[in-house]
């Protein structure tokens, strides 16, 4: 993914100052709109078509949780948006990079770590914290042990199953699992094919009804 231009959307101008200086450091020359608000972002978005990066907080003035990367996951897809929060509640950041965010920057990361991070989203990739892939999901009230051999699965693809169960896109799953991002792409092609499932939804629903 190659930026020229940028958007930070945070409603605390210190915050906003930060991360204009690590934008101006992993991406020299990259120009930077910043704004507070959900309409803010969303008229800079409508007025510039260039800005290809958004890093977005998710409690700005207009939104709360995710409702603000719903919003401009929905009327700008083709624009990369990174959450930078201070919320660290593993279920959260699993459902904003479910929902399509192209990372979870927690505002804790040191700033090194920060730094690898935006290099990563402006390579293109996705940014997973380990707390999302580490945290368990609370079991099911009478779970069974998920079996992939009963299910008529390999052993690598009873391991991308449980993953999915967390709702990680393939490229999360790759890293975590040591894999080729296409490798997993189709291991569940044709884990769906053996389970006769018609989506990853689906595949995911079935795991969390297991336990590993």
């Amino acid at each position: 993914m190659s930026v020229t231009r940028a958007m930070i959307v945070d409603d605390h101008a210190l915050i906003r100052s930060g991360l204009r200086e690590m934008l101006e450091i992993c991406a020299p020359g990259t120009a930077v709109v910043e704004v507070a608000t959900l309409t803010e972002a969303a008229d800079a978005l409508t007025r510039d078509p260039g800005i290809g990066l958004v890093l977005l907080d998710l409690n700005i003035p207009g939104a709360r949780g995710l409702e603000a990367l719903d919003v401009l996951r929905r009327h700008f897809p083709s624009v990369a948006v990174a959450v930078v929060s201070a919320d660290e509640q593993p279920a959260i950041m699993r459902k904003a990079l479910a929902s399509g965010a192209a990372g979870y920057l927690p505002k804790s990361l040191r700033s090194e770590v920060l730094e690898s991070a935006l290099r990563l989203v402006l390579a293109g990739g996705v940014y997973v914290p380990p707390a999302a892939l580490d945290a368990e999901e609370p079991e099911p009230a009478d779970p069974v042990r998920l079996d992939s051999g009963a299910l008529g699965l390999t052993r690598r693809q009873g391991e991308i199953l449980k993953l999915l169960a967390h709702d990680l896109p393939n490229r999360a799953i790759a890293e975590r699992l040591g894999l080729a991002e296409q490798t997993v792409k189709n291991q569940v092609s044709q884990m769906l094919r053996r389970l006769d499932l018609g989506s990853r939804a689906e595949a995911a629903a079935l795991a969390r009804r297991y336990r590993g």
